[in-house]
């Protein structure tokens, strides 16, 4: 009996700790990865630049949708790799998040402006409703759905991995 209960008791965390390595170490693992298709939310929100409302009839098309604010260290991170997509021709649009519209603004005129418009979500409730837990998110978005989201920062690695496989099966950003 206590070697049947000493080889459980040896083999059972072997076993954890090779499962637990293997997943962890997948190639394509990303935590902040979701690829659930959701419906773009409903929204009339005004601009971050005037008082003119934005719509949800206003992404048509495809974009990158990303979450972003003057106080979030990890949003300044990400900010040049953003910027290097919109030279590329990738279509992004800011929705800034539960910030003051002077901050945002200076923040934007400071680091250059990658984004065709900016959402000025100051409450932060378009962002809810899109299931944002913080900043920055970025979600892709195809035809009024958002088809992926990634939580952190968007950098090579995260676009190459996460987002290029969809955009090529899709054909996203190629035909529109």
């Amino acid at each position: 009996m206590k070697i049947i209960l000493r080889a459980i008791l040896i083999t059972l965390p072997i076993l954890f700790f090779t499962f637990f390595y293997l997943y962890i170490n997948e190639d394509k693992y990303y935590p902040g990865a979701d690829f659930r298709k959701f419906e773009m939310p409903i929204f009339k929100i005004n601009s971050l630049y005037d008082e003119s409302n934005i719509s949800n009839n206003d992404l048509k098309g495809a974009y990158l949708v990303n979450v972003w604010a003057s106080w979030c260290i990890t949003c300044r991170v990400e900010h040049g790799f953003l910027s290097k997509l919109s030279n590329e021709g990738i279509p992004i649009i800011g929705l800034n998040y539960k910030d003051k519209k002077d901050d945002a603004i200076s923040w934007i005129t400071k680091f250059g402006d990658p984004y065709e418009l900016i959402i000025h979500d100051l409450k932060g409730e378009l962002a809810l409703d899109m299931g944002v837990t913080g900043a920055p998110e970025t979600f892709l978005l195809h035809n009024g759905n958002v088809i992926a989201q990634y939580r952190g920062e968007v950098n090579k690695m995260i676009w190459n991995d996460v987002f290029m496989p969809i955009i090529e099966k899709e054909e996203i950003f190629n035909n529109d």
